[in-house]
């Protein structure tokens, strides 16, 4: 993750805490899943370079929320995109890879909250920085983006038992890149990325739990 990241990850967490404080317990969410995505530009030119397609963007990450109203939570989620794709031939070391940092504001809708199960709905939106790097016989660069938009809405229902959950969200999000930034060895027929797509994420959920402390 860049330094920029970096920083704006630790001052909004920081603004969290003293949030927290006031509003009461947080929830958290440790999350890995996947997008279904047909970028039809990239998998045009990675098929020209002898390259697999990409039909998914796998990420992990992290989420922070706090009660805001009585049913309004509010908070951020950081999630890691990565798409890292072989040669179609085991005889050729080509690899195209597709790495995100993401930072998105979230806020979801408590709709069902007993000692068992919990359902919500769910919105963000934030911005990705994203590297894609490629190399093959033609090729040996990357294409960067230092920030695009991200958004995605859906909804999550968790099985557990009071603070602790395994939880299950499926939605759409939306994730673009144009005007990307070349270095190295690379030709111009990437113009775009749309990686846009329904996405499933399964996860540990903690609720009600003190996240912060003074």
């Amino acid at each position: 993750m860049s330094i920029v990241y970096r920083i704006s990850l630790l001052l909004l967490l920081t603004s969290s805490s003293a949030f927290a404080a006031d509003l009461g317990l947080g929830q958290g969410r440790l999350f890995l899943g996947s997008a279904q995505v047909n970028p039809t530009e990239l998998n045009t030119e990675l098929t020209a370079q002898g390259i697999k397609n990409v039909d998914l963007n796998n990420q992990f990450g992290i989420e922070i929320t706090f009660p805001t109203f009585e049913y309004l939570q509010l908070g951020l989620r950081y999630s890691h995109h990565l798409i890292s794709q072989d040669a179609s031939s085991s005889a050729n070391d080509y690899k195209a890879t597709l790495s995100q940092d993401g930072l998105m504001g979230v806020a979801r809708v408590p709709l069902v909250k007993s000692d068992v199960v919990r359902f919500d709905l769910f919105a963000g939106i934030g911005a990705n920085k994203s590297t894609y790097t490629i190399k093959s016989a033609a090729q040996d660069g990357k294409l960067e983006k230092e920030v695009s938009p991200w958004a995605a809405a859906g909804a999550s229902v968790a099985v557990g038992y009071k603070k602790f959950f395994l939880f299950v969200e499926g939605g759409y999000e939306s994730n673009k890149l144009d005007d990307m930034t070349s270095s190295g060895t690379i030709n111009n027929n990437v113009k775009s990325m749309d990686l846009s797509g329904s996405y499933v994420l399964l996860g540990l959920m903690f609720d009600g739990i003190p996240i912060f402390s003074k």
